[in-house]
């Protein structure tokens, strides 16, 4: 499902349309065009009807800015995972990997906390597929075991790392905030 910015032309007058008519016509056509584009745009819903959000930007292989259900801008961290940074080994790989995921445009976010910087720590679902876990499963992203980590996370970690997939193929992969305390201008 794409979900973008509304186009709203304006409508030709109708054929037959007597010529000193013709400008009202126009005048009016304009102004109901500018009213509806100025409405915002209906809530997009999954097929449970739970509200879609729009994705913006992919900064990295962990955090993304999306449009709400009512159209405000979200910066997202997600939640449980911890990417490499981009400037990192697998950095743009880890990037690359969630914009491709999220190129529908339209995806479900779940969560309600912030972390320190204001960024809602959320988890990103694309119908029923978990986007943070899928990461972690092909090797883009570590568990983030800051605090319990969900056991399905750590499973699908230490299947990627059996598997060398992803990050787990280089040959000394560094935690993301290990690469950070050695890299001041990424904190």
């Amino acid at each position: 499902m794409q979900i973008g910015p509304r186009r709203l032309h304006l409508p030709p007058p109708p054929p037959g349309l007597p010529r000193r008519l013709r400008a009202w016509y126009v005048a009016a056509a304009a102004v109901l065009t500018a009213v509806v584009a100025a409405l915002p745009a209906c809530p997009v819903h999954d097929a449970a009807g739970r509200p879609l959000w729009r994705v913006e930007t992919v900064h990295d292989g962990d955090t993304v800015t999306c449009l709400d259900a009512a159209g405000g801008p979200q910066k997202i961290r997600l939640r449980g995972i911890d990417a490499p940074e981009f400037g990192q080994p697998h950095g743009r790989e880890a990037r690359e990997a969630l914009a491709a995921k999220l190129a529908g445009g339209a995806v479900r976010v779940e969560g309600a906390a912030r972390d320190r910087h204001g960024r809602l720590l959320g988890t990103l679902w694309i119908g029923d597929r978990d986007v943070n876990r899928e990461l972690v499963a092909e090797g883009h992203a570590w568990v983030f075991d800051g605090f319990a980590p969900d056991p399905a996370f750590v499973a699908a970690e230490a299947e990627a790392r059996k598997a060398r997939r992803g990050l787990w193929a280089l040959p000394h992969p560094v935690a993301p905030h290990d690469w950070r305390a050695g890299h001041p201008s990424h904190r």
